[in-house]
């Protein structure tokens, strides 16, 4: 893709020279970003400091564009190009179309500069990279980023997460580690437990025990004892992470996944003694219909309207106000830390908060040095802000002298804050390293409570969820259909369980036979020495 480039005419004839220089080098300095790039050896070019320009030069940036109407004109990009010097062209698609589009991209080798809200798989990294279309990060990183140098210190699973197989980074992470945002909230009704004499459960017995009640008694008040759902779900899922934390499985989802004991040693969750029981525990609501026998098929707008008409007890939401409406979505309290007969320990399963392969600078890239120093702005406290909120004044102002708050915008025109918010900056498209102090500074009543809540029914149980590993190619071809069959495999047993289609006890050794036959053994014999190194790169 052209750039447009302001140039003297000396810079036009040392850019010449230098481009012969590099056609002579391999192709393998290329492709990692190394010396002998025009912009490093011009003398437009800052290898520190601000602009990283001195004349500007246009980069192509190709993306998804989330909730944003379009990138252009849009403050984020304007205050870069102030801080940088660099402008920007835009390729912009929907999520949906971007998703569609990104192989065609790659096929037909007319590249952007860089990729922003590129949801790489840890395979597409490997296959673009290694094939020469992303370019390998390392070395820039090593000489122009010392602020994506600081992050992947700080939080060395943002590095871990981030490295490909072949050891290689062809990709930078949005990082966002405050607590309120890292875990799964299940919410309970304060008001219902006060009506039936309960107290907040602690213990999975418990908990049944309180749903019981909430369905033999006028749990709500409204004189109705008959109308009460105790528990519901969408789509499924209920408040499966809740029961497996509680069995002892790190785990936020009962869907396909390996995980790993305190030891290292990886397993399959879904082959697992506790994984039945929480089988078992589900089976036992569903049948004494604790558990809204909807939940299968039941979407997140229906599971509302039942929140706001007052007749849930118990749920997995973002928030309870979110489900039940600002009028009574208060009258609930998380209770995230359940204990078991099996595991009477307190854990809650918490996300590293690290969104890896979101951004990519591309081999078409003849200033790579410029958009690896772009990119790194993005991680610095400033940067961040900006990325998340837009400038100060524009998405975003300091409540008090002291900046002990903040709060963003709602200009006339617009319904809420997040409406606004995605016209002026990439709400999570763009690398960055969200700072917690920032984030916790939220003038937001509903955040502050949020934040109460987590830490005090969530944080102090946090325990990191198996992390995302990245698997040689070879490695990736042979788990890949295996890890296919078993996700579909193991999602309908565990209809059929819960429903009581299949007898849990009767069935549960074929089971486990049917998935040792379609290779999960083989998985996990490879997933363990991955997750052997990525713990020892922590240490």
């Amino acid at each position: 893709m052209k750039k447009k480039v302001a140039w003297g005419l000396a810079c036009c004839l040392l850019l010449g020279l230098i481009g012969c220089q590099k056609e002579q080098g391999s192709s393998e300095q290329s492709q990692i970003g190394s010396v002998g790039s025009a912009s490093e050896e011009s003398s437009n070019f800052n290898p520190t400091g601000y602009p990283v320009v001195n004349e500007a030069i246009t980069l192509t940036i190709c993306g998804s564009l989330g909730s944003s109407p379009t990138y252009v004109g849009m403050n984020l990009f304007e205050h870069l190009t102030k801080v940088t010097g660099v402008e920007f062209t835009f390729e912009e698609y929907s999520d949906d179309v971007f998703r569609e589009k990104k192989a065609l991209f790659f096929g037909s080798d007319d590249l952007p500069d860089i990729f922003i809200g590129g949801e790489f798989t840890d395979a597409e990294l490997m296959e673009y990279g290694s094939g020469g279309q992303l370019l390998a990060l390392n070395d820039l990183i090593t000489q122009y980023g010392p602020n994506i140098q600081d992050a992947f210190s700080q939080i060395p699973d943002a590095k871990a997460m981030s490295t490909s197989a072949d050891g290689n980074i062809y990709a930078l992470p949005l990082i966002n580690q405050v607590p309120r945002d890292l875990h799964l909230r299940y919410w309970i009704s304060t008001t219902w437990l006060e009506n039936v004499g309960k107290e907040v459960p602690t213990t999975l017995d418990e908990y049944a025990e309180v749903l019981r009640a909430f369905q033999k008694e006028d749990a709500n008040g409204n004189g109705d004892p008959n109308d009460e759902i105790p528990l519901t779900g969408t789509g499924g899922v209920a408040v499966d992470g809740l029961i497996l934390n509680a069995l002892g499985l790190n785990a936020n989802s009962a869907d396909y996944q390996l995980t790993a004991d305190e030891n290292g040693t990886v397993f399959c969750l879904n082959a697992s003694d506790a994984y039945r029981e929480y089988l078992r525990y589900l089976r036992m609501l569903y049948e004494e219909k604790l558990l809204d026998n909807d939940f299968f098929v039941q979407t997140s707008e229906q599971m509302t309207a039942k929140g706001e008409a007052g007749i849930l007890g118990s749920f997995h939401s973002a928030a309870s106000y979110m489900t039940c409406g600002s009028e009574i979505g208060y009258e609930y309290t998380q209770f995230d830390a359940l204990t078991s007969s099996l595991s009477n320990k307190k854990l809650v399963t918490a996300g590293t908060g690290i969104t890896p392969g979101v951004t990519a600078i591309t081999t078409a890239c003849q200033y790579p040095e410029v958009a690896l120093r772009l990119l790194d702005y993005c991680y610095t406290e400033e940067g961040s802000i900006v990325c998340r909120n837009g400038e100060e004044g524009v998405g975003w102002e300091w409540v008090d002298d002291e900046k002990t708050l903040w709060e963003n915008f709602v200009p006339e025109g617009y319904d809420n804050s997040q409406a606004w918010r995605v016209v002026v900056t990439a709400a999570g498209k763009l690398c960055t390293w969200l700072r917690v102090d920032y984030q916790n500074k939220q003038n937001s009543s509903n955040a502050l409570w949020l934040n109460e809540m987590t830490m005090e029914y969530s944080e102090p149980y946090f325990v990191s969820q198996f992390p995302s590993l990245s698997l040689s190619e070879e490695d990736l071809n042979t788990v890949t259909p295996i890890i296919t069959d078993v996700t579909t495999f193991v999602k309908e047993a565990r209809a059929r369980f819960i429903t009581g289609e299949d007898d849990l006890d009767g069935k549960w050794d074929s089971y486990i036979r049917d998935l040792k036959s379609m290779g999960i053994d083989t998985v996990v014999e490879i997933y363990q020495p991955y997750y052997d190194e990525y713990r020892s790169n922590l240490q």
